[in-house]
């Protein structure tokens, strides 16, 4: 887990160098994701990144032993759902620059197609999941 003291050195090496090859600071300064005070906003985007890798949600994490050094659940809340954060913009950025980084990978006579899959997947058995919600499925005319 991230915790206020040696932020970077918590992060497994292979993600951090891929955050710093990214330049995922400059991607969320770019899209206006900045913070007044507190926990710097790389710091709380690296902490959520890496809830996924490690197999926890939130409220795991603040039950933890490293919960004391951990931002509170409210920051963490107000990060995600701030209103004037271009969420979009990051992740248009960010793919942008990877698409960039691909393409030097493969020549010029080769086609280049990028795929987006955005197929929704039936939780039918989950009813309180954290951050679950229902989702309109426009192919089958019916809630997931």
């Amino acid at each position: 887990m991230i915790t206020k003291k040696d932020t970077f050195v918590q992060l497994p090496k292979e993600l951090e160098r891929g955050f710093s090859e990214l330049n995922i600071g400059k991607h969320l300064r770019k899209a206006r994701i900045t913070k007044g005070f507190g926990y710097s906003c790389l710091s709380i985007f690296r902490l959520i990144f890496l809830l996924v890798f490690q197999y926890k949600n939130w409220f795991q994490a603040l039950q933890s032993k490293k919960a004391v050094d951990l931002p509170k659940k409210d920051t963490i809340y107000r990060f995600l759902n701030s209103s004037t954060y271009a969420w979009r913009s990051f992740l248009l950025s960010l793919c942008h620059d990877l698409i960039m980084r691909i393409k030097k990978l493969t020549s010029n006579k080769r086609v280049k197609v990028f795929i987006v899959d955005d197929s929704l997947f039936s939780r039918n058995r989950s009813k309180s999941v954290e951050l679950l919600s229902r989702v309109f499925g426009h192919t089958e005319k019916r809630f997931y």
